[in-house]
């Protein structure tokens, strides 16, 4: 066991009979559980249950009346609780960055880029931002956004705000919240769930090598010349671009919401992922847009006919994947499309009126379906087509910049008695190898 969590249950026991009670009294078990998802929860429980202890002491201290026996022996009690509570939730830090420590990293990229800058680390699907075995404050990401609005009797959360303060009067929200965030982002971006790399990007520009084309070799004489091909690698450039989400939030339910900490979390999340797939996907590259996939040169593509066309088998798909192995392509790691397109697959039928089941080829490659598809695409005179994009997401790397600002917007929502939370986030797309992917084009109903 580590000596951490030993200290800590050291702590807790001195007050066990009164903890027990108290969290008795909430509803709240004493230990934590034994997955991430359990002790998350716990985690929470416990913050919540020392915020009800703490608005207890702070009526207690601000009693008008004399301070009697009994008032004091009751803001000892509570203090001892929230330091007991404390204590639990610290357990609840280092058990899980324990868990982070020795888990499984499957799906990760396992890869690190050397620059003149630095080593860039690499995530995968499974990777996450934030630090394996790292501990951190006893504060949660609703937490801090709630207290930028109305305070915090949390040392930590006070400290983390003040140095976070920018001279416009945002907040830098920070790091370990801020790979919270990213992480959720990630988990909700379906792009990343195919295959796409994240890169974290520590400056303003960050330039990788992309291949052109492959090199040519031939075989020569002694004395002879080396056999001349195109210049085989290029450059990419991360430009760091400004992506920003509003959140609006009831001042009722910021104050009175038991799970704050998730439900902020999924929506500055959530909003953030779905344009970052957007982009990645269909990006137009007309600044301050990034270029996605579908608007990249050189990307490989497949036609439905001159007007579109509607899925009628999965002779296409087996064109698209004939056209990235004709151009030595990886083995494509997933195909995204819109629902539409994904039904109309679903519901092919043989002679008989039975599923048609698809060739084992396409059947190998992990099929995504996501809204973000466009199904009002120009495609000859068809204004209702739609695309399916498949190939090797390894080569669609995501660069997002490791800072998360939030500006509070007071005024601007005071009539309907809302806050506004404005979240920016710098990032940019860049696919590495355009040939690694297939653009299926003019789907139509």
């Amino acid at each position: 066991m580590s000596s951490g969590i030993q200290a800590q249950r050291e702590v807790v026991a001195k007050h066990i009979v009164e903890v027990e009670a108290e969290l008795a009294k909430q509803g709240i078990q004493l230990e934590g559980g034994d997955s991430r998802k359990e002790l998350v929860s716990h985690r929470a429980d416990i913050r919540r249950a020392v915020n009800v202890v703490r608005e207890r002491q702070t009526a207690l201290a601000s009693k008008s009346s004399t301070w009697s026996d009994k008032d004091q022996r009751e803001y000892e009690r509570n203090s001892n609780l929230m330091s007991a509570m404390g204590a639990i939730i610290e357990i609840d830090n280092i058990t899980l960055a324990l868990m982070s420590h020795d888990e499984p990293r499957g799906g990760s990229s396992s890869e690190s880029w050397k620059g003149s800058k630095g080593e860039l680390r690499i995530l995968g699907r499974s990777d996450r931002l934030g630090s394996a075995g790292a501990l951190t404050p006893n504060f949660g990401f609703g937490e801090f956004v709630a207290s930028m609005v109305r305070g915090s009797a949390n040392p930590d959360i006070r400290a983390s705000l003040t140095e976070g303060t920018d001279s416009a009067g945002g907040y830098t929200v920070p790091d370990h919240l801020m790979a919270e965030v990213i992480d959720a982002m990630r988990s909700k971006t379906v792009v990343i769930q195919a295959g796409a790399l994240t890169v974290p990007l520590d400056t303003e520009k960050t330039t990788i090598a992309r291949l052109e084309s492959d090199p040519v070799a031939g075989w020569r004489f002694e004395l002879g010349n080396v056999a001349n091909g195109d210049p085989t690698f290029g450059a990419v450039t991360f430009q760091a671009r400004s992506l920003a989400c509003l959140v609006k939030i009831s001042r009722e339910l910021l104050e009175d919401s038991a799970n704050i900490d998730s439900a902020l979390v999924n929506a500055f999340a959530g909003a953030m992922a779905g344009e970052l797939d957007r982009v990645a996907l269909f990006g137009t590259g007309i600044a301050p847009e990034p270029r996605g996939v579908f608007n990249t040169g050189n990307v490989l593509s497949v036609s439905m006919g001159q007007n579109g066309g509607a899925i009628s088998g999965y002779g296409k798909l087996l064109d698209a994947l004939y056209e990235l192995e004709n151009a030595n392509a990886n083995p494509p790691s997933a195909m995204v499309m819109s629902p539409r397109t994904s039904r109309a697959f679903n519901g092919l039928t043989d002679n008989t009126g039975q599923p048609l089941n698809a060739p084992e080829p396409v059947r190998a490659v992990p099929r995504f379906s996501s809204t973000i598809v466009p199904v009002n695409q120009g495609h000859g005179t068809a204004t209702n087509a739609s695309s399916i994009i498949c190939g090797d997401f390894s080569r669609l790397l995501i660069g997002i910049r490791t800072v998360l600002r939030i500006d509070v917007l007071k005024e601007t929502f005071a009539s309907t008695m809302e806050y506004g939370f404005l979240a920016h986030l710098r990032a940019d797309i860049a696919v590495a190898t355009p040939k690694a992917f297939v653009v299926v084009k003019g789907v139509i109903p």
